[in-house]
């Protein structure tokens, strides 16, 4: 079973400062439509390539639309490869209702 972290969990880590990062995987037209802030976008079958130089040394939290099927695949293809990381319950849709952001 791949790792995941919940909507509460991830803005809790994001307010406490905690080494992750948030990757987006999803295409580009989705990403640029609307994104959770501070993430960055990679292609899911570009990974890992795109990943900053510490993307070994932090947890890689992966996002798409809903949160559990190209994100959870993208978890365990960066876990396989010896990358920290977690999916994104809830994707960009649970993000966008429980904060209120457009």
């Amino acid at each position: 079973m791949v790792p995941f972290i919940s909507i509460d969990s991830l803005i809790e880590s994001l307010h406490n400062q905690e080494a992750l990062l948030l990757v987006d995987i999803r295409t580009k037209e989705e990403f640029e439509a609307r994104h959770i802030p501070n993430s960055i976008h990679i292609p899911g079958e570009d990974l890992p390539m795109g990943l900053p130089e510490n993307g070994n040394q932090v947890l890689l939290v992966t996002i798409c639309g809903k949160g559990g099927g190209r994100s959870e695949q993208a978890a365990q293809k960066l876990i396989s490869l010896g990358f920290q990381a977690k999916f994104l319950e809830g994707g960009t849709n649970e993000w966008f209702e429980k904060n209120h952001v457009a």
